[in-house]
C-alpha cells in the first residue's frame, strides 16, 4: 500500500494522468490565494476555486474536449464515458489535488 505522501502520484500513475498536471494547478491556486491575501480580499477554498477554474479554462478554450495523445485531460462529473473521453473526472481529479496539497502541507 502505497504512502499517504505517495498515494496521489500512485493514483495519477493508475489513471495515466502526468503528476505534473496536479502540482501546475496547486500553483496556480497558491498564485491566487498569494495574491489575495496581499490584496486583503476573501478567497474561495480550494473545491470551489476549482470549480471556477475549470470554467475559466472552458472559456478561454484551454479545456480539452478530447484526450491529448499522451492521455491526460480532465471530463466533468457524470459525463459518459467513450474512446474520446478524457481519462480523469473533475471530481478525481480535485481529490488528487487536495490529496497532492495535504501531502506538501505535512512536509
Amino acid at each position: 500500500m502505497p504512502s499517504l505522501a505517495s498515494s496521489w502520484r500512485h493514483r495519477c500513475r493508475e489513471l495515466g494522468l502526468d503528476p505534473q498536471e496536479i502540482k501546475s494547478v496547486s500553483r496556480r491556486y497558491d498564485m491566487y490565494r498569494d495574491y489575495n491575501q496581499q490584496q486583503g480580499t476573501e478567497m474561495l477554498e480550494l473545491g470551489r476555486w476549482y470549480k471556477w477554474y475549470r470554467v475559466e479554462k472552458l472559456s478561454e478554450g484551454h479545456a480539452m474536449l478530447r484526450p491529448p495523445e499522451q492521455g491526460c485531460s480532465i471530463q466533468p462529473d457524470g459525463a459518459a464515458p467513450d474512446q474520446d473521453a478524457p481519462v480523469v473526472s473533475e471530481h478525481e481529479f480535485l481529490a488528487l489535488l487536495e490529496n497532492y496539497r495535504a501531502t506538501a502541507a505535512r512536509r
